[in-house]
């Protein structure tokens, strides 16, 4: 059995450590990364802040989770892990979680209790689904995404790279989110995004742009 280091010490990361068991994963995690000096030291949901990201580029047969929400941060930080090709990066599915059959689930996603998705759908690396979520048939999540508590994907949604869905947040069958953008929370998608906005509201209409 591989031990295991959480990176952030964070909501994410803390929701990981004080469940342990419903991820199957009891016993397994030696403590957590974080580069806030103000954390390293310390203890967090009973496990120390072993100290920051850099203390695993040495290491060998440890597993990783990507412990954090923010989909800039998780792709910069897994950009810097290449160094060290022999981490590992299990996904971790909640007991009570739904994953239909002919689901594809890439490396390193985290899927939280009550969240259920449907047949055909493809769900990149690194993602982020935190709980109840409904991901409808067909859609397609890309990598570093992460979805707040409630997201509801119509059928065929295609989600882009490193996209933030707030709280609540919906799609309408069929429609495509542009890489790197944000959707705020409780708005419905009716048409598609492109790249790097800011949307938001019902219908939901982009108010800026990212970059």
């Amino acid at each position: 059995m591989r031990k295991l280091v959480i990176i952030g010490a964070g909501s994410v990361g803390g929701h990981i450590a004080s469940n342990l068991e419903l991820y199957g994963i009891e016993g397994q995690l030696l403590g957590f990364l974080d580069d806030d000096v103000n954390k390293q030291g310390k203890d967090f949901c009973g496990y120390p802040v072993i100290a920051g990201i850099s203390w695993i580029f040495d290491k060998t047969d440890l597993d990783v989770i990507i412990g954090i929400a923010f989909p800039k941060v998780k792709e910069k930080i897994i950009k810097k892990l290449a160094v060290n090709g022999s981490l590992k990066y299990p996904s971790l599915v909640a007991e009570n979680a739904w994953l239909s059959r002919a689901t594809m689930l890439g490396k390193g996603t985290i899927i939280y209790p009550g969240t259920c998705v449907n047949y055909g759908s493809v769900i990149g690396d690194f993602v982020v689904m935190n709980m109840n979520c409904s991901i409808g048939h067909d859609c397609n999540v890309s990598s570093f995404s992460s979805f707040a508590p409630g997201v509801n994907l119509g059928g065929h949604t295609q989600v882009g790279l490193a996209v933030e869905l707030g709280i609540g947040a919906a799609t309408l069958q069929g429609i495509s989110i542009g890489n790197y953008s944000v959707v705020g929370g409780q708005s419905i998608v009716n048409k598609a995004l492109p790249e790097n906005v800011v949307a938001m509201g019902i219908p939901a209409r982009i108010k800026s742009h990212i970059g």
